[in-house]
């Protein structure tokens, strides 16, 4: 999001396709995609299972320092990313 950064050298550091990344941008945009701040990073996540791929069969659990959220499997990317942020707020 910031103005010097391009796209395509984002992606590349962060390993996403650059069309993925563009998507999130368009969202974060619309007010569809919820950033912690217009400067946020990528934040790093931790599969339990690494080898695990596909669609998700179990909850999806995020933990933020102390707080823990269980999902179901089917919660979108968008809601998913919109609890962290409030998560990361304190609210």
């Amino acid at each position: 999001m910031k103005p010097d950064a391009r796209v395509c050298d984002v992606a590349r550091r962060y390993g996403v396709k650059a069309q993925q990344l563009t998507r999130w941008r368009r969202l974060a945009r619309a007010g569809r995609l919820a950033l912690v701040t217009d400067d946020a990073d990528f934040v790093s996540i931790e599969l339990s299972d690494p080898a695990a791929s596909g669609k998700s069969e179990g909850p999806v659990e995020i933990t933020i320092g102390k707080v823990s959220v269980r999902l179901d499997a089917d919660v979108s990317a968008v809601r998913i990313a919109e609890i962290v942020t409030a998560i990361e707020r304190g609210a």
